[in-house]
């Protein structure tokens, strides 16, 4: 059964791997397909499809896409043609993706955490106006106990409107922590989604060292808000 790290990024958001970093740790990984959901921007996704085309690995075209409403939730895009403006609502959001032929997923839910990650009546509402495609239901975000019963029931209770059952690992250090977290896949990825033929499921067991992982968090929460406000991104 193909295995899928649907959730990775790189050096054109708050990643720590290049283009060709990424594809040879998925290889190396054994993956047969990835995502590049880099965060509001898709400046990485041709150079990563030509490079795992180059080494038999799939790629997904894909976006991590801020939304303004609910506050700083993330929506991941797949199968996209062109970058979804950031700063529009979760709802407006999972439109636009469709609008392109694109899927949306629900992805790292629940956290205890104020940005991000989408909260149980966030979430509610949202399904109230669009489905979506999917939902990360395994990532390597900690939730604990409370939370992950929480979503647990929510994912039951909402089955219809929430898609295929996602696993990822929200990649972004490259071979040291992508595949943590996969989806088993039967056939086509697309199709597997659609007919929710997914399994989530844990992969490698990897450690970031720390010193990479202070520096991967001062990317996101200060170089690259930098560079975005001057119109580097």
């Amino acid at each position: 059964m193909p295995i899928a790290d649907p959730h990775c990024h790189t050096t054109a958001s708050d990643g720590m791997v290049t283009p060709a970093e990424l594809v040879a740790a998925a290889v190396a990984a054994g993956l047969n397909l990835i995502a590049v959901t880099d965060h509001d921007t898709m400046r990485s996704v041709k150079d990563v499809q030509e490079r795992g085309q180059a080494m038999g690995l799939q790629v997904v075209a894909g976006q991590e896409v801020t939304t303004a409403w609910p506050p700083q939730t993330h929506i991941l895009g797949w199968f996209l043609e062109r970058p979804v403006r950031m700063g529009m609502s979760a709802a407006d959001t999972v439109a636009a993706i469709h609008d392109q032929g694109g899927l949306a997923i629900v992805p790292h839910p629940f956290m205890p955490v104020y940005f991000g990650s989408i909260q149980p009546g966030m979430l509610r509402r949202l399904l109230e106006v669009h489905p979506v495609d999917g939902i990360e239901v395994m990532f390597t975000a900690p939730i604990g106990r409370h939370r992950r019963k929480a979503l647990d029931a929510f994912v039951a209770a909402n089955a219809e409107r929430l898609g295929a059952h996602i696993g990822g690992s929200d990649s972004h250090f490259g071979s040291h922590d992508i595949g943590r977290v996969v989806t088993a896949y039967e056939g086509d990825f697309r199709a597997a989604i659609a007919e929710r033929r997914t399994r989530p499921r844990l992969g490698m067991r990897r450690a970031v060292p720390t010193g990479i992982a202070i520096r991967q968090q001062w990317r996101a929460l200060v170089e690259v808000p930098i560079r975005r406000l001057r119109g580097q991104l």
